[in-house]
């Protein structure tokens, strides 16, 4: 967790206790925190820093917390110390994951542990249901990467959104500025391309379904080299050729090798930058969950007369 991830998961338990507690949003009594003026002063008290703020102790903490006739959040404060600690997710799973997902028990999760528990592709469950009605139609959605959610980000939206406030178009996250999404929109989700079988994506390992072996590991100057030699040499593909570049790719000083075998790729990758195969694929295009296509075997054949065109066709 960056710093900046640690003071946002810090406003978002100031912003869920107060959620709990009730009142408008800018009533910061009755034991209602200001989530603002608690971050002001954990950074004028030293906590300008992620090493920082792993040294303040939860009595540290208190001094920054209201008193309510004169009873501190002691617990409030403890949470925050281990989110300071680096171990949110500790905090964000402890609870959720004990409690089987029916209906009912879904209907008691407060806002955190919906989010902890939130399938982003799957919003008719229960959970999703109840995420609907608390944002309102507001986007509240920030993704890490691909569609796994921010849960801190999330969190942070979702209660701005169920205490009235207009959904945000983006929201920056460690200098990062992020799309946020409404419930049901997701992010188009791109994998790595297999280099020798155009418009196939790789497994999450690495791995090659045509092959059964894996790219992990392999740069991607390689594998944009790689690329290239299909298009710019006329190399015929079938299993066994693809067998045996991607020996070349695993191979110690393995652009060396692919530049001297293939050096009409070589060239052009050095000399068209711009036209460098990206490697990327989008999973939505290929039918979403079905990405791999059973597993079919394809073989791609070069077309005479149109250089980076192919004949791609199953065995």
């Amino acid at each position: 967790m960056s710093y900046q991830d640690k003071v946002d998961g810090a406003l978002a338990l100031l912003r869920e206790h107060n959620d709990a507690i009730g009142g408008e949003p800018q009533d910061f009594t009755r034991g209602r925190i200001n989530p603002e003026e608690f971050i002001t002063c954990i950074k004028a008290s030293g906590g300008t820093t992620d090493d920082r703020l792993k040294a303040f102790s939860y009595e540290d903490i208190l001094e920054c917390l209201p008193s309510h006739n004169n009873v501190k959040p002691r617990i409030i404060a403890k949470e925050l110390a281990k989110i300071f600690r680096g171990k949110e997710d500790v905090l964000l799973t402890e609870s959720a994951d004990k409690r089987p997902l029916n209906p009912r028990r879904v209907e008691q999760f407060s806002p955190r542990e919906l989010v902890n528990v939130f399938d982003p592709e799957d919003v008719d469950g229960s959970v999703g249901q109840r995420l609907k009605a608390m944002s309102k139609g507001q986007p509240f959605v920030v993704f890490e990467t691909g569609r796994k959610v921010d849960i801190a980000s999330t969190l942070a939206l979702l209660l701005e959104v169920k205490a009235g406030y207009d959904g945000r178009k983006d929201y920056e996250v460690a200098g990062q500025i992020k799309k946020v999404y409404r419930l049901g929109e997701l992010p188009d989700n791109f994998a790595d391309e297999n280099p020798l079988y155009p418009n196939r994506p790789l497994r999450p390992d690495g791995t090659c379904d045509q092959t059964g072996r894996s790219w992990d590991g392999v740069s991607l100057e390689v594998r944009q080299l790689l690329r290239l030699a299909l298009t710019k040499e006329s190399v015929v593909l079938d299993i066994d050729k693809a067998n045996d570049l991607i020996d070349i790719a695993i191979s110690e000083d393995a652009e060396t090798k692919v530049r001297k075998r293939y050096r009409k790729a070589s060239v052009a990758f050095d000399e068209q930058p711009d036209e460098r195969p990206k490697l990327k694929v989008s999973l939505a295009s290929r039918g979403g969950g079905r990405p791999f296509d059973g597993g079919r075997k394809v073989q791609l054949d070069p077309i005479p007369n149109r250089p980076g065109g192919y004949v791609v066709r199953g065995r």
